[in-house]
């Protein structure tokens, strides 16, 4: 088992002493970059949607859809130790003896 440790050992070593010795032959010419080069591709389609009517008619005069203002106490959360309460008794559709919480 050692043997084969060190003749892998010195396979490894071997190969990266030649690939670090290796003259470069694939030497590549770094060119500058143009960015007027680039070719870019523009959507056609516009971002308007096409309802088939005029939609400032049934809107009110001077309508801003971003004007309005924007307050956190109108989001209405949802407790999380809310009870649900059934109105009926569930122990007539459960097995005698049921834990849910029992694996």
């Amino acid at each position: 088992m050692k043997i084969r440790n060190i003749i892998v050992t010195l396979i490894a070593i071997t190969t990266i002493y030649a690939a670090a010795k290796s003259p470069e032959k694939n030497i590549v010419t770094v060119q500058p970059f143009d960015v007027a080069s680039v070719v870019f591709i523009e959507d056609v389609h516009e971002d308007e949607l096409c309802l088939g009517f005029n939609t400032a008619e049934y809107l009110p005069e001077n309508f801003d859809p971003y004007a309005g203002e924007f307050s956190l106490d109108a989001i209405n959360y949802i407790e999380e130790n809310d009870e649900v309460e059934l109105n009926f008794d569930t122990s007539g559709y459960l097995p005698n003896g049921f834990d849910p919480y029992i694996q």
